[in-house]
Parts: C-alpha cells; sequence; structure tokens
C-alpha cells in the first residue's frame, strides 16, 4: 500500500507543471516547506529519482527568490543528500543536487563543508563524487575571490590556504591509497587551479599573499614537487592487490596533463624542467603499453 502510495507521488512529481503553477500563485513559505518533505519522503523510498530531485530544486529556487535567505536550508539538504549517499553508493543525482545547491551558500557554509565532506571522502575514494563536489565547493572559492573584490587581502589569503590544505591531504591519500583515479583527477583539477588562479594571477593578488613563500616559489617549484610525487609513485613496491602498475600509470598520465597546460603557458624554462623525468613517452608505454595510440596522439 505505501508502495504504491510513492509510486502515485512519484509520478505526479514528473508532471508537476500544475504543481508548480498552485504553488507560484500562492507565495506560501509553508507549502513550500510542505513540499520539500514531500520530495525528501519519496527519494527515502526512490533515492535516484530524477523527478524528485528536479522538484525539490524548484522549490528551493522559489523559496529564495521570494522569501528568506538558505543557510538553513541548505545545512538541512545538505544533511539530506549524506544520508542518501551513504544509502546509495554512487548516487549521481543526489550529489548533483548537492553540488547545485553551492551557490547558495555563503562562505562559511563552503568552508564547513569542505570540512564536513572531507571524512566522506577520505572513507569512500573511489567515488568521484564526493572529490567533485569538493571541486564545486573550490571553485565557488574562487569565484567570490576574483569576482567580489571585498575582503579582498583575507579572502585572497584564504583561498590560498584551503587549495594548499586540499593538495597536500590529497597527496597524503594518493600514497595510502594507491590505484584510485579519483584521487589522480582530483590532483588535475588542484594543479589546474595553481596554474590558473594562482601562479598565473599572483601579480593580481595581495601582498599578505606575496609574503607568502609557497606563493612567491611558483610554477617552478610546485612543478618540481609533482616530479618527486611521480618519482615515488614510480618506485612504490608491489603491494599483494595489484595497485602498483595502476598507481604508476595514473602518476605518468597526470604528468603528461601537467606537461600540456606547462605547452599551453610558453614556459620554456619549466618545459626544460620536464626533461628531468626522462623519456616520457616511453614512461607511458611502459605504464599502460594497451593505451599506446591514445599516448601517441596526445604526444604528438
Amino acid at each position: 500500500m505505501g508502495r504504491n502510495l510513492l509510486d502515485q507521488l512519484e509520478l505526479i512529481l514528473e508532471h508537476d507543471k500544475l504543481i508548480k503553477l498552485v504553488l507560484s500563485r500562492k507565495h506560501d513559505l509553508s507549502l513550500f516547506m510542505e513540499e520539500l518533505q514531500l520530495c525528501a519522503l519519496t527519494l527515502s523510498y526512490a533515492p535516484k529519482s530524477e523527478s524528485s530531485w528536479r522538484h525539490r530544486r524548484w522549490v528551493i529556487k522559489m523559496i529564495a527568490e521570494n522569501f528568506q535567505n538558505l543557510q538553513e536550508i541548505v545545512e538541512e539538504e545538505s544533511q539530506l543528500v549524506k544520508n542518501i549517499a551513504e544509502k546509495s553508493k554512487m548516487n549521481y543525482r543526489a550529489w548533483n543536487n548537492r553540488c547545485w545547491l553551492v551557490c547558495y551558500m555563503t562562505r562559511s557554509q563552503v568552508l564547513d563543508e569542505l570540512k564536513k565532506s572531507r571524512k566522506w571522502a577520505e572513507l569512500h575514494v573511489a567515488d568521484n563524487c564526493c572529490f567533485h563536489y569538493r571541486r564545486r565547493l573550490i571553485l565557488r572559492m574562487l569565484e567570490g575571490n576574483f569576482v567580489k573584490q571585498d575582503e579582498e587581502s583575507s579572502v585572497s589569503y584564504n583561498v590560498y590556504t584551503v587549495w594548499k590544505e586540499e593538495l597536500q591531504w590529497n597527496e597524503l591519500l594518493i600514497k595510502q591509497y594507491m590505484g584510485r583515479e579519483a584521487l589522480w583527477v582530483h590532483r588535475r583539477f588542484l594543479a589546474q587551479c595553481w596554474i590558473k588562479h594562482f601562479a598565473a594571477l599572483r601579480q593580481e593578488l595581495s601582498p599578505h599573499l606575496e609574503a607568502e613563500k609557497g606563493v612567491n616559489s611558483g610554477l617552478n617549484d610546485f612543478l618540481g614537487e609533482e616530479l618527486q610525487l611521480l618519482h615515488a609513485c614510480l618506485n612504490t613496491p608491489a603491494d599483494g592487490f595489484d595497485d602498483s602498475p595502476d598507481q604508476a600509470q595514473y602518476a605518468a598520465s597526470y604528468i603528461l596533463y601537467i606537461s600540456k597546460q606547462i605547452h599551453l603557458l610558453g614556459e620554456y624554462k619549466l618545459q626544460e624542467r620536464l626533461k628531468e623525468v626522462g623519456d616520457l613517452r616511453a614512461l607511458l608505454r611502459k605504464t599502460c603499453p594497451e593505451r599506446l595510440l591514445l599516448w601517441e596522439s596526445l604526444l604528438d
């Protein structure tokens, strides 16, 4: 009986134009809150119901436009997605909803979400969903940093600190959990952040940041650290789970990615620094020969 009722509710939400029309004319906050409760009920039964998630986003958007700021609702929504993610693994719709919420978060909420989602990510290192969410949070901070010019010095320093901590944490996870592609994908994003938002723009950053050795060291020092990570991953002893070959492959392809980004910058000295790797083509062939055609096309 209960299952049939939830099936009917999901069907109604799938064709909810009339519901939206009524709600948009009523402008009654209590009705919108009840609608959120209804969506939560259907999601408890069908956590991957796209119609329920879509309708939920519409309700939140209406509340934001007509009634109040969303700090409390955003916190509750984030907790809802966390609970659903625990029960429904790889639930891309739930995580997509959480990513969508980021645009409504305050700076303090973004920092809080980065802190709270860290433990979940450590326990699910093979799940890219949480790392994608963390990337969205960091991008939100970067938007606030370069679009809004309020509190420029403290904001710039804050973003750089978050990025540096994320980079160090990611390296620890890579060394602890070998052969996890999601961790290397996340590191590519962090490298791109450095190249695009810090190294290329450091002349525009505040004096507070300019005094930091980490920022002043520039791309050359960053590249040196990444090359050290590469050598560490290539020389990792084999384990009983055959993760070492995957680790070496991801490390080599990561350096290939870095080399492409540096080539686009036209930094000749950095391109020379990459020669410390040796023959990158031979390295890629060795670590992942089954992708030989891909490596050849990328290197050419």
